[in-house]
């Protein structure tokens, strides 16, 4: 039986960790995720989501499901490896002062799990304070050097100076993580799910590099298109060979309105379109661009040319 991915989202108490989990939860993903948290009681899930409750356990109607860890982290690992079927997917959100190190070398250790990445979430609008903390910063700093991803949260309300010091901060404890704006903690679920670089060692952790370092992360935005719209297959072709500034990756599931669905993926020029089984829900798609030059707005134009109503 082959392992279970997992990923670990960590941050500081009010980062967003929550609220990005929520999300990740709700979204039709089409992926049996099992998340497991330490009090899924404050995340506010749809109601209509909730298949049933059995003790700390939540089936969601997606396929997904939501575990709490409780008082023995360990045990509650164990409860989802005997979860039939297994899940595809495993979530860990720690606590917020939580060293994702640890629970990282917990991951590694178990066979039948293997560590996808760490991601690393950050309040654009109180870290700066945070990491000045005397009692704070060495938990934050600790959390940024693991993160193979580190989502940006409350852009949208920090400070023009504040965010552009934050990005300096990130680039400095984290060069070689990638970096995503998730205002309003929506992050396409591919960017949480795909394997990341790990960053398990501390030998040096806090990013230094003998006194140098270069900044390779890259600081993205994404965009999401769920709907009951069809493409029309020439419009879709057209869209996946134009030129979108900042575009990193665009990918989906859609109706075609001459019968059938797709799925398509583009990685940089190169792009591919083929036959796909239909869904259980509705067309999808996600994409990820560089922040400072992909503009979500304008792919939102761009695709709603292509739709047709189904």
């Amino acid at each position: 039986m082959s392992p279970i991915p997992v990923t670990l989202i960590a941050g500081y108490l009010g980062a967003g960790k929550t609220t990005v989990v929520n999300h990740l939860l709700s979204d039709t993903h089409g992926m049996r995720i099992c998340v497991l948290v330490n009090d899924f009681g404050e995340i506010a899930l749809d109601a209509d989501l909730i298949e049933n409750r059995s003790g700390d356990t939540l089936a969601l109607s997606n396929g997904c499901m939501c575990c709490t860890i409780g008082d023995d982290f360990y045990d509650a690992i164990d409860r989802i490896l005997r979860l039939d079927p297994r899940p595809e997917h495993l979530v860990i959100e720690t606590s917020g002062v939580a060293d994702p190190f640890k629970v990282g070398q917990i991951a590694l250790a178990e066979p039948d799990l293997t560590l996808q990445g760490v991601v690393v979430v950050v309040d654009a609008v109180n870290f700066g304070a945070s990491l000045a903390d005397a009692f704070l910063g060495e938990t934050l700093r600790n959390q940024i050097a693991t993160a193979g991803l580190v989502l940006v949260t409350k852009s949208d309300i920090a400070p023009q100076g504040a965010l552009k010091q934050l990005r300096a901060t990130l680039a400095e404890l984290a060069p070689e993580a990638l970096r995503l704006v998730a205002d309003y903690g929506r992050v396409p679920a591919e960017m949480l799910l795909e394997p990341l670089a790990l960053r398990l060692r501390r030998d040096a952790p806090h990013a230094g590099h003998g006194g140098h370092h270069h900044d390779h992360g890259a600081e993205y935005r994404g965009w999401v298109y769920r709907g009951d719209g069809v493409a029309d297959p020439a419009a879709l072709d057209a869209l996946l060979k134009a030129a979108i500034p900042g575009l990193y990756r665009l990918k989906g599931l859609m109706p075609l309105s001459d019968g059938g669905w797709c799925s398509f993926h583009r990685a940089g020029a190169q792009s591919d379109r083929r036959p796909a089984t239909p869904p259980k829900g509705q067309g999808r798609a996600v994409a990820v661009g560089l922040a400072d030059r992909f503009d979500p707005a304008q792919l939102q134009s761009a695709w709603d040319a292509i739709l047709r109503n189904a």
